[in-house]
């Protein structure tokens, strides 16, 4: 989330996390009991290497590689850079901190086994000091420790239980019916029938308004011909939250109230809390008229949250707000990568479009039983997902005891830093690293080296991503429904690259 910008800057990670129940990997140095790590005992522990034993950059050198070797902006580059200099593991420093760098699938599992009960990512101090300031409550992002997972417990089932997920499914087919209109609106309107620009955007839009509607279960207008001027401003300033937060963090917490951006911070999360609570309220409102007219109480992940009364008003509130910040970058990101790849490789693209037709022919809307019969499809996501994670890394604090990774012993609150990206570039792992092969996914093609922890783009455990089956939904239904209304018009050439503003050439399928 916050960290998507020191991600950038390879300090931290804070987004992801993904798949429970895999196999895990011994070693030599890391005794395993029943799948579970224990710390080691003191005549093994005495023959381990400290942190004090790890090579890596200085802080002087770290930034002689983001400023003057120009890297700040592709860090996720340095990861790899820095495996090859340094092995699988090395140590950063940046002032104070010092960040253990985990560029291996192997050592990053271990790291995972070992996350404890209350795993720990980051403690958000900019996002915590504006719940604090304006007393509002933490939510699945900024709380810890125990509080946060009795909000998990609350939150997981209706986001991550399939049965649940699948009722999502209607709403989401609405907003991905609106968001193919639109791009043809905007094909016939401003692109001389063939040209849509700035797809990405469009894209973000989508994603925003996909999970409003699964949240707020409203819809924002964000895929109107003329998008409203709240809506428009909400989009605003979840942008600018995201441009300041990693400007604020680079600062003592002492400071912030003296500094010119705090003033802005802390407005556009005062109008990121005013909308959610707006259609919160909202909510509340019909749900009492419901109950008053004696109708049945009609909705499902607002809804059922308002009416368990499992968490306050506040909690609520808080939860919410955090969810629709984790899940618009996640499916518009991932989309955009999908749909150039689609575009430069018409076989793969061609393949998914016999898929989608012979599950889904005529103008069946795809269901989420479809969706388990397309195996191709699924595929060209986590192929996508891996050479583009959502996030480059991933942050740990071992927060309850001190663990071993890879022959070495770390004490209890050392940060490590998952190199996610490096290691779905491991062509041990996955050969051809850098070529897109959405069949090394499917069983009958799978390398026999692959490693479970090799991709993980919604990360490992109890703190795996609350928002991924509800992104997975989203980014498979655009696919497969884009495919079915685009008997309509499919890709044939262009030139687009997330986080630009960059246009799409489309073509009918009867030319």
């Amino acid at each position: 989330m916050f960290c998507k910008s020191l991600l950038k800057s390879g300090l931290l990670a804070c987004k992801q996390e993904s798949p429970s129940g895999l196999k895990c990997t011994a070693s030599a140095f890391s005794p395993v009991c029943e799948g579970r790590y224990r710390t080691a005992s003191t005549a093994v522990r005495d023959k381990l290497k400290t942190i004090d034993d790890l090579d890596g950059p200085s802080f002087l050198t770290s930034l002689y590689w983001f400023f003057g070797k120009g890297y700040f902006k592709v860090a996720h580059q340095m990861q790899i850079e820095h495996s090859k200099l340094y092995g699988p593991l090395w140590k950063s420093t940046y002032g104070p901190l010092v960040v253990i760098n985990v560029a291996s699938a192997d050592m990053i599992e271990q790291v995972l086994r070992q996350e404890g009960r209350y795993p720990v990512r980051t403690d958000m101090p900019h996002w915590r000091r504006y719940r604090d300031l304006r007393q509002q409550a933490y939510g699945p992002l900024t709380e810890m420790g125990a509080e946060w997972l009795r909000i998990r417990s609350i939150l997981n089932p209706r986001m991550l239980k399939p049965k649940h997920v699948s009722s999502y499914t209607n709403a989401i087919n609405e907003v991905v019916t609106d968001f193919v209109k639109k791009l043809a609106l905007l094909r016939a309107t401003k692109g001389n029938g063939v040209l849509v620009h700035d797809v990405a955007g469009e894209l973000y839009k989508f994603a925003f308004e996909g999970i409003s509607s699964v949240l707020f279960e409203t819809r924002l207008g964000c895929l109107n011909e003329v998008v409203p001027e709240e809506t428009q401003k909400f989009i605003f300033s979840v942008g600018e939250m995201f441009r300041l937060s990693p400007i604020v963090v680079l600062f003592p917490k002492s400071v912030w109230p003296y500094m010119p951006f705090w003033k802005h911070f802390v407005s556009v999360w005062d109008h990121l809390f005013k909308v959610a609570d707006d259609l919160v309220r909202k909510k509340m409102a019909q749900i009492d008229e419901d109950v008053k007219r004696g109708e049945p109480v009609d909705g499902e992940y607002l809804t059922h949250l308002l009416i368990s009364k499992q968490m306050s008003l506040t909690e609520v509130l808080g939860s919410i707000t955090e969810l629709l910040l984790a899940g618009v970058d996640t499916t518009s990101n991932t989309i955009s990568w999908a749909l150039y790849h689609l575009a430069r490789e018409p076989e793969i693209q061609e393949r998914l479009h016999k898929e989608v037709v012979s599950v889904c022919p005529g103008e069946k809307v795809p269901s989420s039983e479809d969706l388990s019969k397309m195996p191709w499809l699924k595929a060209i996501i986590k192929e996508t997902l891996r050479l583009y994670p959502v996030v480059p890394g991933n942050a740990r604090v071992t927060a309850e005891s001190e663990i071993v990774v890879g022959g070495y012993v770390f004490p209890k609150n050392t940060l490590f830093h998952l190199c996610h990206y490096a290691v779905s570039y491991d062509e041990t792992i996955f050969p051809e690293p850098h070529t897109f092969l959405p069949q090394r996914w499917l069983r009958e093609h799978k390398h026999p080296d692959h490693h479970p922890f090799g991709s993980v783009p919604f990360g490992f455990g109890i703190r795996a991503c609350l928002g991924r089956r509800v992104a997975e939904l989203e980014m498979y239904l655009i696919l497969t429904l884009r495919h079915w209304l685009l008997t309509a018009f499919t890709v044939y050439h262009h030139e687009l690259w997330p986080n630009a503003e960059v246009s799409a050439k489309f073509t009918d399928l009867s030319i």
